[in-house]
């Protein structure tokens, strides 16, 4: 089976299965209650995420028997759970994050992990523990940190697809033609669901379906796709994941500095401070699609001209470029203690 007909049976699956649950949804209980930190002003079905897991798993298992799949499908299985579970019954941040540990501590116990890294520039070689330690580490913040981003309709599922596409695109440059396979179902999935999930979105994907693409991308991106020892490795995940990996990273170090817990949800994270400065939902969701294109662009090229210096100047030039246009726009400001911007 070729790439185009694995996305497309997704894509199809996902468009017959997303309208259903969405009815099932206000039967069964999946749905969000409007809150003080939440955007939607009215109840809406949150189980959405189903359609594409459902459409993922069906395709890759008649389809693309290989076990470095299969690792990854049963991996983001454990992680979808957990989410679903939260969906339903609202889990407190501590046993949910202690759900979230153990299913990707099994995840990486299975094999879905990196057994050697090396340091950039350097002679330093990472294996054994602390090689898994960092791909649990990984995992366990692209997990939860799709989850942070959804927060927009269309935002978490529109940087998915266009991460699934160039992470796509690596994999077919480095011959994985088995990820390829997976994230065509992926990309397919996702496009189906987008089309009932864009303002004003008619349901949600929910914990289960933000943290599952979040693992399973994030999972691709160092198992699957880049799973050789060159350097590269540590720039063409955060590149394509650039925007979950710097809202967390903002979000956590905003909070130490503000006196906070860094793991207590909040309203204040970019795409709801673009809201705040005054730009619509589709604008907001439109300067992140485009972030996420540009960051991702970057990361297709260092993969075709594996120069670590050239790769170096091309990550952090691109890094600084988008934090000085962030810092113009002004939504990266932070209070210390709530007393004064830093």
């Amino acid at each position: 089976m070729n790439i185009l007909i694995s996305f497309s049976l997704s894509l199809i699956i996902s468009l017959i299965v997303t309208p259903w649950i969405r009815r099932k949804a206000f039967i069964i209980g999946g749905i969000d209650i409007p809150t003080d930190r939440k955007v939607h002003t009215k109840p809406i079905p949150r189980i959405g995420g189903v359609s594409f897991f459902l459409g993922v798993l069906i395709v890759n298992i008649l389809f693309n028997r290989s076990l470095i799949v299969e690792r990854i499908l049963m991996g983001g299985s454990l992680v979808f759970l957990v989410g679903l579970l939260d969906d339903f019954v609202e889990l407190k941040p501590a046993p949910k994050f202690s759900l979230t540990f153990i299913a990707i501590l099994l995840a990486v116990i299975l094999g879905v992990r990196v057994d050697l890294w090396r340091i950039p520039y350097t002679g330093i070689i990472i294996k054994g523990f602390w090689a898994h330690l960092i791909s649990f580490i990984w995992l366990l913040g692209i997990a939860n940190a799709m989850n942070f981003i959804d927060g927009l309709d269309g935002l978490a599922g529109g940087v998915s697809a266009i991460s699934s596409f160039s992470l796509l695109i690596i994999s077919l440059l480095l011959g994985r033609l088995e990820m390829a396979f997976l994230l065509a179902s992926i990309l397919g999935g996702v496009l189906g669901f987008l089309f009932f999930n864009f303002p004003p979105a008619s349901i949600i994907m929910g914990d289960s379906g933000a943290m599952f693409l979040g693992f399973i991308l994030g999972a691709i991106s160092i198992v699957g796709v880049l799973k050789i020892s060159t350097i590269i490795n540590l720039f063409i995940p955060i590149l394509v994941m650039g925007f979950p990996v710097l809202d967390t990273a903002f979000s956590i170090v905003r909070r130490l500095i503000e006196g906070r817990a860094p793991w207590k949800f909040d309203k204040d994270h970019i795409h709801h401070r673009f809201l705040k400065i005054g730009m619509t939902t589709e604008q907001s969701i439109a300067f992140i699609y485009l972030f996420t294109i540009c960051m991702s662009l970057v990361a297709i090229l260092i993969s075709l001209i594996q120069d670590p210096y050239i790769s170096a100047l091309l990550v952090f030039g691109t890094l600084f470029l988008i934090l000085f246009i962030l810092k113009k726009l002004g939504v990266l400001e932070i209070r210390r203690n709530g007393n004064g911007k830093v």
